[in-house]
């Protein structure tokens, strides 16, 4: 009977056996596989040797931790490039980096055979590495797109030495790492093959084997669609063979099959590992193959030293204050960024895939006391040499590493608070009588905020990231209006660095019909009183429009705009309880939070989670997969609207703000739960800093009824902890804030007037934001 913590490592695994690494070499993708199950096995024996051991006790654990995170970290970087959002790829890799470093920790206060148990996994994080690292676009490509936004002729040259060369370090290393291998043309084989699921052996009819294939080559069977390839274990005659691992596809009595040769014109560090050494031939050619892997990480980690030091001032550069207030300095930081992660990550791989199980199986059995061994005395020391000669190498890249992670910590600590006082503020402000948009680029103190003459008369807005633009350092945000008068809606471009608001485009407008997408009947456009938008699943270009409506009944729309702004609806048209006025959609969370008690209530599948608030009604309406109902809010007697994050619904009014996991407040709508799990928050006098309270008010009292007073009218929770808040008063605060999720509690540091007022608030954040947190929680990894 396995354990729980078995059941939970079997489960994790079976997450990344899932996850499609799309395209991947099918070699590569099958070895990669093997890995996978290579895990439960080295677990397995770890959790048995830990009765007796403490040391694999701990190794065993570390196993169990890490694991969760890597696959939670392989998830998120594979669903990040699937869109092309490079930042928060960039930013799992350093993830999963993290992961496995207390993993080498426990590994390495043992030494010898008998204390590496963890080839697999390593094995498994290389290549995962080694896949997604490449699909970032160049750092060159990055760097020639910022140089318009610096204003150093010398920070030119740096930012673009320190491209050029990790880009040329990162792809050496990964050469080194991985090989080089070719698929050559496939070859169909005479006759036909019977197949069984879950066998290794495979029967031929009218076939020649011993003539046609060879061991090693790898079999595609052309009924298989998966289209997995087989390596030939074993040939017993022309009409039988056997494979390396059992067929897993649907049985066949009768299937043409396919023969491919991979052909390696390089080998990398596991290939060369694997090398047979029983002559003093085969010897000889292993020595020459690890000499020639070392000078190379020898020459590589050389050429690294300039612009690695070039990497330094360009840190120098972002620490200075006068420079964190230029244009272009958020863009400098998202590629410092990213170049230290291409070199933590490439590094890492290194460490992976030289694993100290296999080196030390080999330093081992090339001992001089090893009598087993078949290779004469000189060839035999010969290799030992070269062996610990990269053991050394490759705990010496591990090691050199830790001086510059204390700086490197130091320095992303110190630029930490002022990239989350930039990005970008938005609002609606009142100007002669009506709503208009203003918008601000983030800075330290009062916000500049500007008024944009090119809208119309506002109710609202909803800003989100285009596809084509998720990733970028620079990221051009599509903005959508809700016109009052006339009702209608209208789409913008809002650039993230100098906060220009242009393409003004109508898309929806009072009175007009719109074809539905299934081709039926056309219907009207009115009464919107509040819109929310996301990029469109299926279209990269197009944009989902989700709106609420009040025209003599209430009921919720969603059409599609594409990048012509051609508009179609979906013929969906749920009707909801009285008052609604306002909307909000978000994509289904990609993953639970770690302390999430309702995390398995959210089903698998690409959908959005809509909600709709109500004016002078306590309950919130919540949609998904086409089945909606009502939950409850924190107050029953209303509030004043609802905003959402990728995790959390927010409720806001004259009792404070609260927030409940999505998870839970779908637990709430179907039933298993009375109400979301809703965490609240209340103003206290203590939150507000003495210069920005009223000076007048001393007595506890008086200072309590003030507090009272603060009616939220928009609330808005920012990916880099900020959250702002537009007051009743005509006043705008923003305070860093942390959701404790267990002790069900949300902290703040003071708040802080930001000057401005409005109805509706949103900030977005520096875009790099995501990498910069990851690279700290790397950094600050033992």
């Amino acid at each position: 009977m396995p354990t729980p913590e078995q059941e939970q490592l079997d489960a994790n695994i079976d997450l990344l056996l899932a996850i499609q690494f799309d395209g991947m070499d099918p070699v590569a993708r099958q070895n990669l596989t093997e890995s996978m199950e290579d895990i439960r096995e080295e677990y397995r024996q770890a959790a048995e040797k830990g009765k007796t051991s403490k040391y694999y006790k701990d190794l065993g654990e570390s196993i169990a931790k890490s694991l969760p995170n890597i696959v939670k970290g392989a998830m998120a970087a594979s669903e990040a490039f699937k869109k092309g959002d490079y930042i928060s790829g960039s930013a799992a890799i350093m993830d999963v980096c993290a992961s496995i470093i207390p993993v080498f920790a426990s590994l390495l206060s043992a030494t010898g055979p008998e204390g590496a148990l963890v080839g697999a996994l390593f094995s498994v994080i290389g290549q995962i590495l080694s896949f997604f690292a490449p699909k970032q676009p160049s750092l060159e490509e990055k760097i020639q797109k910022m140089l318009d936004h610096l204003q150093s002729e010398q920070q030119i040259i740096n930012i673009t030495a320190v491209g050029h060369g990790i880009n040329a370090y990162t792809s050496s290393l990964r050469t080194k790492c991985m090989g080089i291998h070719k698929m050559e043309n496939a070859v169909v084989l005479a006759g036909t093959v019977s197949l069984t699921p879950e066998s290794k052996t495979v029967t031929g009819t009218g076939t020649s084997f011993t003539q046609s294939a060879e061991l090693e080559q790898w079999l595609v069977f052309d009924s298989d669609t998966s289209r997995k390839p087989y390596k030939i274990a074993a040939i017993a005659n022309d009409t039988s063979l056997t494979l390396a691992t059992p067929y897993s596809g649907a049985p066949s009595p009768s299937t043409t099959v396919k023969l491919f040769c991979r052909k390696t014109i390089r080998r990398g560090i596991a290939e060369i590992l694997a090398m047979p050494l029983e002559t003093e031939t085969q010897a000889d050619s292993f020595i020459e193959e690890m000499k020639e892997l070392k000078w190379g990480l020898v020459q590589d980690q050389a050429k690294l030293l300039a612009p690695e030091f070039a990497n330094w001032e360009v840190a120098g550069y972002l620490e200075r204050p006068e420079n964190q207030k230029k244009e272009g300095w958020p863009e400098v930081l998202g590629i410092w960024c990213r170049t230290y992660t291409d070199l933590l990550t490439a590094n890492m791989m290194l460490n992976c895939l030289a694993d100290p199980k296999t080196l030390d199986s080999l330093i081992h059995d090339t001992q001089e006391s090893n009598d087993k061994n078949p290779l004469p005395a000189n060839a035999k020391k010969d290799c030992h040499t070269v062996l610990r000669n990269l053991k050394a190498l490759a705990g010496m890249l591990r090691h050199s590493w830790e001086s510059d992670k204390k700086e490197m910590l130091k320095i992303v600590q110190a630029v930490r608070p002022t990239a989350r006082e930039r990005g970008l503020y938005v609002s609606t402000g009142h100007w002669s009588g009506g709503r208009v948009l203003y918008v601000a680029a983030g800075r330290k103190g009062p916000l500049d905020w500007q008024y944009k003459k090119n809208t119309g008369w506002m109710q609202t807005f909803s800003i989100n990231v285009p596809k084509d633009q998720v990733g970028s350092d620079t990221p051009k945000y599509e903005l959508l209006t809700c016109q009052e008068n006339p009702n209608a809606i209208e789409r913008f471009t809002l650039d993230s660095v100098t906060a220009n608001l242009y393409d003004r485009s109508l898309l929806l407008t009072r009175m007009e019909k719109y074809p539905n997408q299934d081709g039926s009947v056309t219907q009207t456009f009115n009464g919107c009183v509040d819109v929310s938008s996301l990029p469109d699943a299926n279209d990269q270009r197009a944009t989902r429009i989700y709106t609420a409506h009040a025209s003599g009944y209430w009921y919720v729309n969603i059409h599609v705009a594409d990048a012509h702004n051609k508009v179609t609806r979906s013929n969906w048209e749920p009707h909801t309880s009285s008052g609604l006025a306002h909307i909000r959609a978000v994509d289904r969370p990609s993953a639970t939070l770690a302390d999430d008690p309702d995390g398995a209530a959210i089903p698998q599948g690409q959908y959005e989670i809509i909600y709709g608030g109500y004016s002078g009604n306590g309950r919130i309406w919540v949609e998904l997969q086409n089945s909606w109902a009502e939950v409850p809010s924190p107050w029953e007697e209303g509030y004043n609207g609802i905003e959402v994050d990728p995790y959390y619904l927010w409720v806001f009014g004259s009792k404070g703000f609260a927030c409940a996991t999505h998870t839970s407040v779908v637990q709430c709508k179907n039933g298993k739960l009375p109400s979301p799990r809703w965490i609240t928050y209340k103003f206290k006098w203590a939150d507000f800093p003495q210069s920005s309270n009223p000076p007048n008010l001393t007595q506890p009292a008086d200072q309590e009824n003030w507090v009272n007073s603060l009616n939220i009218l928009s609330l808005c929770p920012c990916a880099d902890g900020t959250l702002s808040v537009s007051l009743q008063n005509n006043s705008f605060w923003t305070a860093n804030y942390e959701i404790r999720l267990k002790d069900k509690r949300i902290d703040t540091n003071a708040w802080v007037l930001r000057g401005g007022e409005g109805d509706q608030i949103q900030k977005m954040p520096i875009p790099c934001w995501s990498l910069l947190e990851s690279l700290k929680a790397n950094l600050l990894s033992d």
